[in-house]
């Protein structure tokens, strides 16, 4: 039983993983669209993906008026709450499972 702890554990790490592979998508979508918003994003940090993350937190990205780029937001914001939800639950999980 306790080894039912690390499955909200292996849903975060996956969702951790696959939050690179949505950002990408995002900034794919800015490049190829946006290149002067893309531009004006990164240079607004010092670390890389830094200042996307912060475009996408922050809802900027609808002024833009992109379908695509909100669908794409909208989705990695997803991913972002589930992988919330799955690491809450492992800490849940981790406090309340008995030790044999």
């Amino acid at each position: 039983m306790p080894a039912l702890i690390f499955v909200p554990f292996a849903v975060f790490f996956a969702c951790c993983v696959a939050q690179f592979w949505f950002l990408k998508k995002v900034r794919d979508r800015l490049i190829d669209c946006h290149p002067e918003k893309f531009l004006e994003i990164e240079k607004s940090s010092i670390f890389p993906y830094n200042g996307l993350w912060k475009f996408t937190r922050r809802g900027r990205y609808k002024e833009l008026g992109d379908v695509e780029l909100n669908r794409r937001v909208r989705d990695l914001k997803r991913l972002f709450a589930f992988a919330f939800v799955a690491w809450l639950s492992y800490g849940i999980a981790l406090f309340t499972v008995p030790i044999e």
